[in-house]
C-alpha cells in the first residue's frame, strides 16, 4: 500500500482502490487495519505519598493526569485511541483505573509547550468531503474543555488527509497543517500474474500533494482558514514548530518535479521553511533550508531565545531566525558518532533554558545549552538498550531538577537504568531480564515503564524500586 507522504506518492501510477474503498484516509494509514488509535488517562495518585528523593515534584502535580497513546486489538481500523487512569499507590499493589478519553483519533495528539493542554484530532469521511474536528484537554484534569469541526467540501473521491496539530506558545490558537493527496490520472494498465502468468487489468492513478492551513480559536472556539498553499506537487509530510506569533512549517517538492535545464533529474529538492502569522495563508518569509527533508518526527522546538531548532540525524541541530527563516548548523561533539542503526532521539527544552538531548542508537545524551552555542553542560554515555528505535517513543528522561536521567536497561540486562547527570555516573538500576520498550516520569516523580509483554505498564520509584504493575488494551505508543 502506498501511503500518503511517502517519497513516491505523486509521479508514480500505484492500484486504483475499487469504487466501494476510494476514501483513503490518514484512519487507515494509521491502524493498517490492526486496530484503533486511542487515548486513556489516569490521574496520578503518587503525589500524596512519595519517597523523599521525589520530594521536589510540585504540589501542583497532585491529581494530575497523565494519558496513554496507541493501538488497540479492536478490529474496527478507523483511527486511534487516547484514556486515562490512575497509578497505584506508593508501595500497594496497583489498582490503575484508566478511563477513555478518544478514539478513531487521526494522528498523534500535540501536547503544549506548558503541557497544560492536549490537542487531538478526529476525522469524518463523508460523501461530499471531510470534516476534521479537534478537542482541546486540560492535562490536569483530562477532561475536554473546548472544540470545534473543521468542514472539509468537495474533496475529490480517495483523497488521503492528514494532519498536524501544533499549538502556539501561549496556547491560544491551534493551528492545523493538512495534508491532501488528491488521485488523479487514473487509468487501468495491463499486468501479469507472475503466479499464474495471465494478464490482468490494473487499475491505477497518481497522488499529488499540496498543502492547506486552517486555526483554531481557543477563546471563541472557531476557525478560520482552510488556506490553499500552492506547493503542489510535495511531499504530504512536514515538520512543524510554532511560537505565540507565528507557525513555522517545512516542506520539500517532489523530486520527480525538480528538473534540471536540460531536463532530467538534478540534485534532490532542497526543503523550505515558511513563517506563517497565526490566522494566515500568507508567509511573511519562504526561504531554502538545506538538510533533511522533513519527516513530521524530527523533533522541532521553540527555544527560549525565540530561535528554532531541529535535531537531524540525531547528532547535529539546525538553528533558525524566527525573524528571516536564516538557519545554520550546530555540530553537537559528544552526539557526532556515525550510526546506521536508527534511534528515537530526542530534543526537549528545559526551563532553565538549556535542551536535553538523546541518541539510544549511539547510547548517548546530552544537556546542551543555546545560549553557549550548544555548549554540553553534561555528557552521560549507557550501554545501547534492545529498543532503541520504535514506539514507545519515549527512550529517556531527565528528572524535573536535571540531576537525573532515567534510561532504558542495557541491551543484555533490560531493565532499567538511572544516571547522575553532574558525574554521568550510574546512580540506580533495575532489571529482573525484562527489556522495556519505553520510559516516562510521571508529574508525582514516579517512574514508568512499558513493556512489549503484560503487564504492559511498571511503576518505578525515583529510586528505581518497583512499586506495582498495570495493563491496558491500547499497546502504548506514547505517554503524556
Amino acid at each position: 500500500m502506498l501511503r500518503a507522504g511517502d517519497k513516491r506518492d505523486s509521479g508514480l501510477s500505484v492500484p486504483r482502490p475499487r469504487p466501494g474503498d476510494l476514501r483513503v484516509s490518514r484512519r487507515s494509514v494509521l491502524a493498517g487495519g490492526v486496530g484503533t488509535a486511542a487515548m486513556i488517562a489516569s490521574p496520578d495518585l503518587f503525589s500524596a505519598v512519595r519517597e523523599p528523593a521525589a520530594a521536589a515534584a510540585s504540589v501542583g502535580s497532585a491529581g494530575r493526569t497523565f494519558f496513554l497513546y496507541g493501538v488497540t486489538g479492536a478490529a474496527d481500523p478507523a483511527g486511534a485511541t487516547v484514556q486515562a487512569a490512575r497509578p497505584p499507590a506508593l508501595r500497594h499493589p496497583a489498582q490503575v483505573s484508566f478511563r477513555p478519553v478518544a478514539t478513531r483519533l487521526a494522528g498523534l495528539p500535540a501536547p503544549s509547550a506548558d503541557r497544560s493542554a492536549l490537542a487531538l484530532i478526529t476525522m469524518e469521511e463523508r460523501s461530499d468531503g471531510a470534516a476534521v474536528t479537534i478537542t482541546l484537554v486540560d492535562m490536569l484534569s483530562g477532561t475536554a474543555e473546548s472544540g470545534g469541526t473543521l468542514e472539509l467540501p468537495d474533496l475529490p473521491p480517495a483523497t488521503s488527509l492528514l494532519v498536524t496539530p501544533v499549538l502556539a506558545a501561549d496556547c491560544a490558537t491551534v493551528a492545523l497543517v493538512l495534508s491532501i493527496t488528491v488521485p488523479t490520472s487514473m487509468r487501468t494498465v495491463s499486468r501479469m500474474n507472475p503466479h499464474t502468468g495471465r494478464t490482468i487489468a490494473v487499475p491505477t492513478a497518481t497522488w499529488t500533494s499540496h498543502h492547506a492551513l486552517a486555526y483554531f480559536d481557543r477563546r471563541t472556539s472557531s476557525f478560520t482558514g482552510p488556506y490553499h498553499l500552492s506547493d503542489a506537487p510535495s511531499l504530504a509530510l512536514v515538520s512543524a514548530a510554532a511560537d505565540a506569533r507565528h507557525l513555522y512549517l517545512w516542506t520539500v517538492k517532489e523530486a520527480a518535479a525538480v528538473r534540471s535545464r536540460r531536463g532530467h533529474s538534478g540534485q534532490g529538492p532542497v526543503p523550505r521553511l515558511a513563517a506563517y502569522p497565526l490566522g494566515s495563508g500568507t508567509a511573511r518569509f519562504c526561504v531554502p533550508a538545506p538538510g533533511p527533508w522533513p519527516t513530521g518526527g524530527e523533533p522541532v522546538a521553540m527555544l527560549a531565545s525565540g530561535h528554532i531548532a531541529r535535531l537531524v540525524n540525531g547528532r547535529q541541530v539546525l538553528l533558525y531566525s524566527p525573524r528571516s527563516g536564516q538557519g545554520r548548523q550546530i555540530r553537537l561533539a559528544a552526539l557526532d558518532v556515525p550510526s546506521t542503526k536508527p534511534g528515537a532521539v530526542t530534543l526537549a527544552p528545559r526551563p532553565d533554558g538549556t535542551v536535553f538531548i538523546n541518541n539510544p542508537a549511539i547510547g548517548r545524551a546530552v544537556i546542551a545549552d543555546p545560549a553557549r552555542s550548544f555548549r554540553e553542560t553534561s555528557v552521560i554515555s549507557y550501554p545501547r538498550p534492545a529498543v532503541p528505535f520504535g514506539g514507545p517513543s519515549g527512550k529517556a528522561v531527565l528528572s524535573p531538577d536535571g540531576l537525573m536521567v532515567y534510561i532504558l536497561g542495557a541491551a543484555g540486562a533490560g531493565g532499567l537504568s538511572a544516571y547522575d547527570t553532574r558525574t554521568g555516573a550510574l546512580a540506580a538500576s533495575y532489571s529482573h531480564g525484562e527489556h522495556y520498550t519505553g520510559v516516562y516520569r510521571l508529574p508525582s516523580g514516579v517512574v514508568l515503564a512499558v513493556s512489549p509483554t503484560r503487564p504492559q505498564l511498571v511503576f518505578f520509584t525515583p529510586s528505581l524500586m518497583p512499586i506495582g504493575t498495570a495493563d491496558t488494551d491500547v499497546r502504548v505508543a506514547a505517554v503524556f
